[in-house]
């Protein structure tokens, strides 16, 4: 549900649990890839538990196929080669096709490190459209954070 400022919050009964917001045009983007057979995981350097972050998804009408918080992504690090420490993320670790996010420093790693960055700026009001036509471009049923 968008509020005045653009943004997308969770219906008002449950804002005392979900009070943050996503980018406008987020929820409806999300449920298109959903429906039309994607993997939409949430990668994210915060700590809000996983099953928080599902239980807000799902409040928005979205199914997450996984979500990768700063613990896990810590955990799988200590897994891959001594090369990746500090690497804010790194979605071949999850099987993450396709990593959409608003750093450029992201990209810069995806490059360095070998996976796929889409960077979308926060003031982008075309982001959802640059998104489809990245996953279009990738062929179908591909996992997007």
């Amino acid at each position: 549900m968008p509020d005045a400022g653009g943004c997308e919050r969770a219906f008002p009964v449950f804002r005392r649990l979900f009070p943050e917001a996503l980018r406008a045009g987020a929820v409806a983007l999300l449920r298109d890839l959903v429906r039309d057979g994607h993997d939409v995981w949430i990668y994210t350097t915060s700590t809000r538990s996983p099953r928080y972050v599902r239980w807000w998804f799902r409040v928005l009408g979205v199914r997450l196929g996984g979500v990768v918080n700063q613990d896990r992504h810590v955990v799988a690090l200590r897994e891959h080669a001594p090369v990746l420490r500090g690497v804010s993320k790194y979605p071949p670790a999850f099987g993450i096709d396709l990593l959409v996010d608003d750093s450029p420093g992201v990209a810069i790693e995806g490059q360095r490190h070998g996976f796929a960055v889409l960077v979308v700026e926060p003031t982008d009001s075309e982001w959802t459209v640059k998104v489809s036509s990245a996953l279009d471009a990738r062929g179908p049923a591909n996992r997007v954070p």
